[in-house]
């Protein structure tokens, strides 16, 4: 099953599962993976669907198509040390080779060329460390995994913004604006422009569901006993409005909210399944018994949109 009514388009939806099953270690590299009509029937879409998501990774170099044999995870290069990005390396080599026509055309040499732009490269990367990005969202839950995500392509410094507190007023509006760049969900983007009073500094963000979660929950059996334990009530309303909107509601659940380790223990003791959010994840681990099923359920920025964030972290490193 797939989130058919969630609001982003469906072949992104499988793309970020393909992707997740990659990263998880599921789908190995150089490994075969489903083919389009297997993976169309297991989620429950359109073959056609399918197909467009394997193609945006095959352009992409994530995936790569044998001829007679499938469709297979693209191999890394680990032996040689090189990655092998595919498409992206080829269009990435084609903006190079346009650039240094434009330099000779302004009497430069290749190795002048070379100095120049591995100094700016030296240059910007330092300038986006000094930039202060404040991520804001309604849960404290996803905020975590948003700026671990913007960590692993820029290494700037953080302010954790709680939407309610902003609006609130128990967080000043001056955080905001002393901030560089602004990333929230689009969902509240209008929100912060309005508080903020200036967009220009705020970036909305397309957020995606952990869909091997939801997948998870749509297969259980009708009534089946699901314990939700998170820190907030944003989170617990953030999920049942997804279950809600992809019709999965046969299920039986208990909100659990306590910050007691024992009371938590006490509670989800007696329920088939917990849904947890990352970060108390290791804590409920660590609490049920091997006949009881855990699923992390988050959401996360989309590739595209972490792509949009890094051009404008650049765009304002001076």
């Amino acid at each position: 099953m797939i989130l058919q009514r969630v609001g982003i388009p469906i072949y992104l939806q499988i793309k970020s599962y393909i992707l997740g099953k990659i990263k998880s270690g599921e789908y190995l590299s150089g490994a075969k993976i489903p083919t389009e009509r297997e993976l169309s029937v297991e989620l429950g879409v359109s073959r056609n669907t399918v197909s467009a998501a394997y193609k945006e990774l095959l352009l992409e170099g994530v995936l790569e198509a044998q001829q007679g044999r499938g469709t297979f995870v693209k191999a890394t290069g680990a032996d040689t040390g090189v990655e092998v990005v595919g498409g992206r390396r080829e269009r990435l080599v084609k903006i190079i080779d346009d650039a240094m026509t434009k330099v000779v055309e302004l009497g430069f040499t290749m190795d002048q060329f070379a100095a120049i732009a591995s100094i700016r490269a030296i240059e910007k990367n330092q300038a986006v460390k000094e930039l202060r990005v404040a991520v804001v969202d309604c849960a404290s839950e996803y905020i975590q995994r948003f700026i671990n995500q913007i960590g692993q392509i820029a290494n700037v410094r953080f302010e954790t913004v709680i939407l309610s507190e902003l609006l609130a007023g128990d967080t000043p509006i001056e955080l905001l604006q002393a901030c560089d760049l602004i990333v929230t969900t689009l969902g509240h983007q209008a929100a912060v422009v309005s508080l903020l009073g200036n967009a220009n500094k705020v970036i909305g963000v397309a957020t995606v569901p952990n869909l091997e979660a939801v997948i998870k929950l749509a297969r259980l059996p009708a009534n089946t006993q699901v314990a939700i334990v998170a820190k907030t009530n944003e989170f617990v309303e953030n999920l049942k409005s997804l279950l809600e909107k992809t019709a999965i509601n046969h299920l039986d659940f208990k909100v659990v909210q306590s910050g007691d380790y024992r009371e938590v223990s006490n509670l989800i003791a007696n329920y088939n399944v917990v849904i947890v959010s990352e970060e108390r994840e290791m804590l409920v681990r660590q609490m049920v018994l091997d006949s009881q099923e855990v699923i992390t359920f988050y959401y996360e920025i989309d590739r595209g949109s972490l792509n949009q964030v890094m051009m404008k972290l650049i765009s304002r490193a001076y």
